[in-house]
């Protein structure tokens, strides 16, 4: 017996070990989490001062002529994000043809540059048809199959 009370007392050791790491990973992850939320929140207040300090500091810089190339690159950057959403939003409203790869509008039906079919037409649905042979077993079908009731004996448990 020995050897087994031996093996329980490492068992437990390793355990208690395992479970202070694991606390000390779970305090270190809600310190990062932490300062990933500070630093956003910092970010964010940065953004809105600067965008206050650009929009209102202008005529007040127009002097030095390293604030003014600053805020020429940031128009610069200003135009180029115009530029991309424009284009992200003409192609989020774009059909590319499968055929040559022209870019359609969603509204087309056919491509103008190949003619290449677009947009697949709904396939109309059957209509259903009353009193027919098969209402009996449509009915049915919708029900679901019959409970059955086994022949196996009931299981006594202790």
């Amino acid at each position: 017996m020995g050897i087994l009370d031996d093996v329980v007392i490492n068992a437990k050791s390793v355990a208690e070990a395992v479970g202070r790491k694991a606390g000390q990973i779970v305090d270190v992850s809600k310190l990062r989490v932490g300062v990933a939320e500070v630093n956003a929140e910092i970010t964010k207040r940065y953004q809105t001062l600067g965008q206050y300090v650009y929009e209102n500091s202008r005529e007040a810089l127009a002097a030095d002529p390293e604030a003014m190339g600053k805020m020429a690159e940031l128009d610069g950057l200003q135009e180029q994000l115009f530029a991309i959403n424009k284009e992200l939003t003409d192609k989020q409203n774009k059909t590319v043809c499968p055929t040559c790869g022209k870019h359609c509008s969603n509204t087309d039906v056919f491509c103008s540059t190949c003619g290449a079919k677009l947009i697949n037409e709904p396939e109309p649905e059957p209509i259903p048809q009353e009193g027919g042979p098969n209402d009996e077993a449509a009915k049915a079908a919708a029900q679901g199959p019959e409970p059955s009731v086994g022949t196996m004996p009931p299981r006594e448990f202790p």
